[in-house]
């Protein structure tokens, strides 16, 4: 390498340092952007992953709630209950007029159940 004026190679060396500083700047954005995606992956993956588990968890108290109910079910069949007693109680379907009536007479049928064939004696 030939040496030349002092300025010269103060140039020369400036522009390299300038250079190297550029490229090492360009290396810490880059590196700065991988360790935000990495992060950011992390993140929904994790939150991937808890959310599978919560669709676990209601997939798992749904199947035992259906489980329960079917054998609620079944018991009340072997017992030759009506299974829908229970349900019919709770509804009423006309807000206005139950199926229930506000007085009970003692000598009158009562409505109990949809279909239900009651005697009336005129």
């Amino acid at each position: 390498m030939k040496i030349g004026s002092q300025s010269q190679t103060l140039v020369s060396l400036s522009s390299l340092l300038d250079a190297s500083r550029q490229q090492q700047q360009t290396q810490r954005e880059q590196l700065q952007e991988k360790k935000i995606d990495e992060d950011r992956n992390t993140r929904v993956a994790a939150r991937n992953s808890q959310r599978e588990e919560l669709i676990q968890q209601n997939r798992d108290a749904l199947r035992k709630i259906q489980d329960d109910i079917r054998l609620k079910n079944l018991s009340k069949l072997q017992e030759n209950e009506d299974i829908n007693k229970e349900q019919a109680k709770s509804r009423n379907l006309n807000f206005r007029e139950s199926f229930q009536p506000s007085s009970f007479a003692p000598n009158q049928p009562t409505f109990e159940r949809l279909g239900q064939i009651i005697d009336i004696k005129i």
